[in-house]
């Protein structure tokens, strides 16, 4: 590989893979709405490029002429807070997914690679559930954008990699994500809650994930859907006392507090078996280890 582009680039998932495509001497065309502050390598390999995703035919007007080898997207307005659950937002995320593909087929780029994520997993659980939750939304848009995509992918002949996030923890991340609200409770001394955790659950640390991505990008792809994982899920209570111990306070984190919000994960959905086929064996560190980065990272910037 070696050029590429990416959305999303000043985010967390696209900052960090930004930097790992420098270090391995790619050149980035990193797009977002605003670069202020950087979260981005200072580096000759990298263009800028702030502008709002609204036509395939505008992106390919902004996109400097070269031949790219793949087009990382990763832009998603409402992943936390109230707009979450808002259709009409979530559905114009799935519109500029579909712009993006278009524009990547336009500049022939060889290889259109999106970022899914397991919460796509929840739409499974809606028939038996009568309330949902902001999760249940963005979860099923990125169901749908899967769908959309998979099928506009085999009409215009361009080449698709459909990559199912897992659960993304690690120093850097401020998404208010499970780890991030567990870990910023107990430094704040509040006691985390949360519900049966009884289920099957998965994290991996971002530089695992990061690696992942790379790979798919750069390897010979026999599969459009992949789902980067540990390889080895566990129970959710488990990985949260896992947290409180690491912290040194694991009778502070309060299962059964809340109710169970009926979203069934099962062990079939962490399968790791196609993508480590594909690109190997890409994990690195133990959640314990990678936890004891992250509580180090956020003391330190809280």
């Amino acid at each position: 590989m070696n050029k590429a582009i990416i959305t999303g680039a000043n985010g967390f998932i696209g900052s960090t893979l930004v930097k790992k495509l420098v270090d391995n001497n790619v050149r980035v065309l990193a797009i977002d709405l605003s670069f202020t502050p950087s979260h981005l390598p200072e580096s000759e390999l990298v263009t800028k490029l702030e502008t709002y995703i609204v036509s395939a035919e505008d992106l390919v007007n902004k996109i400097p002429q070269g031949e790219y080898d793949a087009f990382y997207h990763f832009a998603w307005a409402g992943v936390n807070g109230v707009v979450k659950a808002d259709p009409i937002a979530q559905i114009k995320n799935i519109e500029m997914a579909a712009i993006c593909m278009n524009a990547c087929k336009q500049i022939r780029c060889k290889k259109f690679l999106c970022a899914g994520t397991i919460a796509e997993q929840s739409f499974l659980s809606l028939p038996n559930l009568t309330q949902t939750s902001g999760g249940m939304m963005y979860g099923v848009a990125k169901h749908c954008t899967h769908l959309i995509l998979e099928n506009y992918s085999k009409n215009i002949g361009q080449q698709f990699v459909w990559m199912q996030l897992s659960n993304i923890y690690g120093p850097g991340n401020r998404t208010g994500n499970i780890i991030g609200y567990t870990l910023g409770e107990l430094l704040a001394g509040r006691n985390p809650s949360f519900g049966p955790a009884e289920q099957p659950y998965d994290f991996v640390s971002v530089d695992d994930t990061i690696e992942a991505i790379y790979r798919l990008g750069e390897c010979e792809t026999n599969h459009i859907s992949y789902y980067i994982g540990s390889g080895c899920p566990r129970l959710l209570k488990d990985y949260l006392f896992a947290v409180g111990k690491t912290m040194n306070c694991p009778e502070r984190i309060e299962i059964g507090k809340r109710p169970d919000d009926g979203i069934k994960y099962s062990y079939e959905m962490f399968n790791v078996t196609k993508i480590k086929a594909d690109i190997g064996e890409y994990i690195t560190k133990s959640f314990e280890e990678g936890i004891k980065e992250t509580v180090e990272w956020q003391k330190n910037n809280q």
